[in-house]
This record gives structure tokens, sequence and C-alpha cells, in this order.
């Protein structure tokens, strides 16, 4: 028993150094690395800059000299429009048709000022007024409609007070209540706001990394007739399809150790000032080792599959579709901000989703949810590889 457990062991090196140096020498395999590596990082200063050149250019804009707004009728609300130069707006001679000039984009905003304006102003009801905008339009463009919104609630809330003080009134009691805001987030936490796509670019990246030696292993081999040969030796197929997954996992987990170690690159020579977040030697080691048990569960999912097909085209489109499966759980990161809990934590890729955005914010995960996490995820690798053995030791899988 002890010899044979020995063998098992040297057959499982064997055959797993001989495809690790065998996609070594792989373009493709290595190609894929070399983007993920690279391409990574870059993205995420390419996003990055896009913020900080975006958040400069609304400071520019709100500081220009003034806002040209267009008015209709500016002659019905005289001390508005003084309202309005003073709030660093500029009122300029109307377009000739409003609502089309604002549909060709010529202007952000339009003010018009009705007939009747003068006469509920004089007799204390609600006068109307009316801007025309584009709803569609966001970003940058929609700034100049924020203003002018802005500068007109002002000039209400201020004629409110008048009023009210006239009557004998205070005007705070128009307002019962005023909500003062203490934001008590540390700058790491509110410049990982934006970081919930991060687990999904890390993610994709981790099954890129191991998606073609997959391939070849398998799908490939088959093609090619190099398969059947391996397969009649002396060996037990688990222990070939035991070798064929450690090298997948292999070279996934170095992709993914890469993309970290460049992250953390980008991340101290990044020259933005929209983030003060630090990626080091301790943070890439605990978003290595949570994410271990997920390289495992996605390259058996990888192997799995591609046992399935008989050529490496037909493994690559359908491989290409079962990369985006563990994204899924991923999508609620954007809409929900789930906080690291025992209802959410045993949830595959969604549970390491979680640990990456809460240790880039510098927040710390209690280790029995990482264990959690990593627990579940190893679970759902060892079935997903149960079945895959049980695949190669039907006799179809030489056909």
């Amino acid at each position: 028993m002890h010899t044979r457990k020995i063998s098992h062991l040297s057959s499982l090196w064997i055959i797993l150094r001989k495809e690790v140096v065998d996609n070594a020498r792989d373009r493709r395999t290595l190609t894929t690395m070399a983007v993920s590596i690279v391409i990574f990082p870059l993205l995420m200063f390419g996003l990055i800059w896009f913020l900080d050149k975006t958040v400069k250019e609304e400071t520019d804009l709100v500081n220009a000299p003034a806002l040209k707004l267009p008015v209709v009728g500016a002659e019905y609300a005289p001390n508005l429009i003084n309202w309005l130069t003073q709030n660093n707006i500029e009122v300029i001679k109307p377009p000739a048709d409003p609502e089309l000039s604002i549909s060709k984009g010529e202007h952000r905003v339009i003010l018009f000022i009705g007939a009747d304006y003068p006469e509920s102003f004089r007799n204390g009801t609600t006068a109307p007024l009316r801007l025309i905008h584009d709803s569609s339009i966001t970003g940058l463009e929609k700034i100049g409609f924020n203003m002018v919104q802005g500068a007109i609630r002002a000039y209400s809330g201020q004629i409110a007070s008048l009023r009210l003080t006239a009557r004998g009134i205070n005007p705070e009691a128009a307002n019962p209540i005023r909500i003062n805001l203490s934001d008590v987030a540390s700058p790491h936490a509110r410049s990982g706001q934006f970081l919930t796509m991060m687990p999904y670019l890390l993610i994709m990246f981790i099954m890129a990394g191991g998606m073609y030696l997959a391939i070849d292993t398998t799908a490939g081999e088959r093609e090619k007739g190099s398969l059947e040969p391996l397969l009649t030796q002396p060996v037990k197929r688990h222990i070939v399809l035991l070798a064929k997954l450690g090298a997948t996992i292999v070279f996934s987990s170095l992709t993914l150790l890469m993309v970290l170690a460049g992250l953390g690159l980008a991340f101290a020579y990044m020259p933005v000032d929209i983030i003060s977040i630090s990626v080091g030697i301790g943070k890439i080691a605990t978003i290595f080792i949570a994410c271990l048990p997920f390289v495992f569960a996605g390259c058996a999912l990888m192997v799995l599959v591609a046992s399935f097909t008989k050529s490496y085209k037909e493994a690559q489109s359908y491989l290409g579709m079962v990369m985006l499966i563990p994204t899924l759980p991923l999508m609620s990161l954007a809409f929900m901000s789930p906080e690291p809990s025992t209802s959410n934590m045993w949830v595959p890729a969604l549970s390491q989703g979680i640990i990456i955005i809460e240790t880039l914010k510098g927040e710390t995960v209690a280790l029995e949810l990482i264990g959690l996490s990593m627990i579940c995820s190893t679970i759902l690798a060892t079935a997903l590889a149960w079945v895959a053995i049980k695949l190669y030791q039907r006799e179809r899988i030489l056909g």
C-alpha cells in the first residue's frame, strides 16, 4: 500500500511537471498571463485617471468666470435676474426655439419666465418658472442645470424667509428640522467606493490565466490524439486528471499573484489625488490566500467543461461563456454593497469579491468569515473535481 501511494504521488508529480513545462512554452498561455499582468493595472490606472480628470474639470467648470444662461421673459423678473448674476450666472438672449436649441445641444439649460410671473409674485402666491433641459444628458453637461436650479432654489428660500418675517413669523418655523451630516468614513473607505468593479476584473483574470491550459490538457490533447496514449499508461485516470488540474491551478494562481503585484505597483506610483489607497504586501497576501480556493474552483470548472468538448475550438467557445458564471454573484456588489456576514460569505465568488473590496479599503474581515468563504469554495471545487474525475473514468472521454 505504501509503495502504491508513493507511485501515485510520483506519477502525479511527473504529469504535473510535464504539463507545467509544456505550457510554459506555449505562447497563448504566456501571452494571456502577460496581458493580464499588464492590462489590469492599466485598466485601473485609466479609470482612476478619468475620474481624477473629471473631478478637476467639474471644479474648473464651477469656478469658471460665468455660466451663460439664456432667459425667456427676463424683463418679468428683474430681481431674479440680478440674483442669478450675483451667483456667477450670465443672462443672455434666448434662442428663437428654446426646445430645439436644447435638443441640438446648443445650450445646457434655458430659463422660461412667463408673463404671469410678476402678478403671482406680487400677490404672494407661487410664481411659476420653467427650466428647459435634456434629462438624458449626464456628467459635466449636467452641471450647468444643477447650478441654475440651485441658484433659483436659494432665491426662493430667501424670498420665503422675507415673506414670513414681514408677517411676524420666524422663518425657522418653516424648517422644523435641520440635518447636519457627519461623515465618519475613512479616506481609504471613501476612495474604495469605485473599487466595486475590481473583484469582477480579478475573477475574470483568474479564469483567463488557466483557460488555455485547461483546454490544451483536455480537448486539445484529445484533438491531437495524445490523450488516448496517456490514459492507456499504467496510471490511474484520476491521477492524470488531478495532475492536469494542478497544472491549471499553478498558472491561474501565478496570474492572480502577478496581477496583484502589478496592481500594488500601479497604486504606488499613480500620479492622481482622487484616491488614497495603498496595496502593500499584507493586502496582496490576504487577497491571494483568500482567493486560492476560488482559483481551485474556477480551474476545476474549466477542466470539467473542457472535458466534455471534442475540439479546441469547441472548448474555447464554451469556456468563453462559462467564464461569465462566476461573475454573476458579483453584480450585487455594485447595487447593494453587502457587508461581510454569514449570510453571504458562503457564496463562492461573491465572498471573495467582498474580501477584495474590504481589504483594499483597509477594513478587517473576521477570520471566521474568511474561513467560511474558503471552506465553501473548497467544497465546491472538490465537487467539481470529483465530477471531472468520474468523467475521465468513462471510455467516452477518448471519443
